[in-house]
């Protein structure tokens, strides 16, 4: 349980962070600092409703907080939209909404992969090493690298493909931002985590998400991707108000924070509020 009283089952971890008494502590100075800050700044500004987009959503961490957020700060009329594409995780993602007082049924859950486009793609379920898929020993799941070959279907069933490099991939449905913010008229924010997909999913509906969202949150996974982001955010008149790197240790307001993956935070000058004191 976190400090916002978020409840989460200790079978959604990995083994090895199950130890432990649960404490309501605050968040400590990690990379997911930042993205309490969007998330709770977020819920300040919101006026009327709040909508958050969770994308590479997993068991839906950040849309269960912020639903919490907006209860205990507020109670705006909240529209939780979360997009998974593992599909034990999503099945979790159902039951961490349950387990929290929200009926997922009254928001938008998404079983699919975020791309720039329409379709079907190969989406890693299991790594080398692991005799199962194991969804609670890891969460990097994502969209096959350039490199792989096709493969082979796997011993576990037709379902499964298993590739030369051990990872073992599944055939799931693929869709671009554009169709998850079509039946959308405002997002407060966008919390983004696609594994290497970022650039993509941004870049195929940037008109979209610069008329609709308000802030986003981007989990970033290369110096290239972070790049590429940068120059096209700015391009369309956007705000960057946090960036560091992946693969770094870098200098905060908060002392020296080690990043795996990168941070970016972007707000969209056009649809901001004020902030209510």
């Amino acid at each position: 349980m976190d400090f916002l009283g978020c409840k989460i089952r200790h079978e959604f971890w990995p083994s090895s962070l199950r130890t432990g008494i649960p404490k309501r502590t605050y968040p400590p100075f990690d990379e997911e600092y930042f993205e309490w800050i969007d998330l709770l700044e977020s819920v300040v500004q919101a006026q009327g409703t709040y909508t958050i987009v969770e994308l590479g959503a997993g068991f839906g961490r950040w849309s269960v907080r912020a639903a919490n957020a907006i209860r205990q700060y507020n109670r705006l009329p909240i529209h939780l939209v979360a997009v998974e594409a593992e599909p034990a995780h999503f099945a979790w993602l159902c039951q961490h909404l349950a387990d929290n007082g929200i009926t997922p049924e009254d928001h938008t859950l998404i079983q699919a992969a975020m791309t720039g486009e329409l379709g079907e793609v190969l989406f890693y379920v299991g790594m080398p090493g692991l005799v199962e898929n194991a969804p609670t020993e890891w969460y990097g799941q994502s969209i096959i690298k350039d490199h792989e070959r096709p493969g082979l279907p796997d011993s576990r069933g037709a379902q499964f493909v298993e590739h030369q490099s051990g990872w073992r991939s599944i055939r799931v449905r693929a869709l671009p931002f554009s169709a998850v913010l079509a039946d959308l008229d405002r997002v407060d924010l966008v919390d983004m985590d696609v594994q290497g997909e970022e650039y993509n999913v941004v870049a195929a509906a940037i008109r979209d998400i610069t008329a609709k969202v308000r802030r986003l949150h981007i989990g970033t996974h290369g110096h290239d991707i972070e790049g590429e982001l940068r120059r096209l955010l700015l391009a369309f008149k956007w705000k960057c108000v946090t960036d560091y790197p992946c693969s770094t240790v870098s200098s905060t307001p908060w002392g020296s924070i080690s990043f795996d993956d990168g941070v970016q935070s972007w707000i969209n000058p056009e649809l901001q509020t004020p902030a209510v004191d």
